[in-house]
């Protein structure tokens, strides 16, 4: 949840419009930070991707396991002597300790995606709310 923390913190001083004098500067940083988002927006759906894979592969292996089919070396190290019906597989796999680690680290990733989805709007935004401002300061001056 640290890196959660540390985007938003992040995004607090990226997203901000300190200097009302300077607004072309401002305007041009965008230019800066947008770019910048998008890679963090990349990497953090590719680390989606890769969980999502992870978890399907573990399904599989948790489904094999409570299904008594998986190999006799995985029972050696880990019994379970338990009888499930087919019907109640779902329940023991989504259940597991290891499975819902793993989902929750997906849903982790799917908030921190969602969230710098937002930032880049925000950074679109940005850019309307500096010309706002410009043209504000254009009609205090009495030019418009």
């Amino acid at each position: 949840m640290d890196k959660l923390r540390e985007l938003q913190d992040e995004a607090k001083t990226d997203l901000a419009i300190v200097k009302l004098e300077n607004l072309d500067q401002e305007s041009y940083k965008n230019q800066i930070i947008k770019p910048k988002w998008l890679e963090y927006k990349t990497r953090f759906e590719l680390l989606l991707f890769r969980s999502k894979g992870e978890h399907t592969k573990l399904y599989r292996e948790k489904w094999e396991y409570y299904g008594g089919k998986a190999d006799a070396k995985v029972y050696v190290a880990k019994p379970f002597d338990m009888k499930v019906l087919k019907s109640d597989l779902g329940m023991f796999i989504n259940s597991d300790n290891d499975i819902m680690e793993l989902q929750a680290k997906i849903g982790y990733y799917e908030i921190i995606v969602k969230y710098i989805e937002g930032v880049i709007k925000s950074i679109d935004n940005r850019g309307w709310d500096i010309r706002s401002a410009q043209d504000w300061k254009k009609f205090e001056a009495g030019m418009i």
